[in-house]
């Protein structure tokens, strides 16, 4: 799975510390993100999304962190409920 982080800073033709001025975070961080050896906190993939959007480009949750599969969970009926008579 090619890395987020890194497929975005090379479309937006950055170099890691020019990327990590803009997040507001160092480019060790960056080198992290890149390597997976850190999880791309909340708040800075929201101020990536924001600061790509105002140089025209769509960016979301999904190609920062990739796409999370939802596990399999198998249909079931309800057990039934019985009541007491009154």
């Amino acid at each position: 799975m090619e890395n987020g982080i890194k497929k975005i800073r090379l479309e937006m033709n950055m170099t890691q510390q020019a990327f990590a001025d803009m997040l507001g975070c160092s480019q060790g961080n960056v080198g992290h993100y890149e390597l997976r050896e850190q999880m791309v906190p909340p708040e800075v993939a929201r101020k990536l999304i924001a600061e790509a959007a105002k140089r025209g480009s769509r960016i979301t949750y999904e190609d920062i962190y990739g796409v999370v599969e939802e596990p399999f969970v198998e249909s079931y009926a309800p057990a039934p409920v019985f009541l007491k008579p009154l």
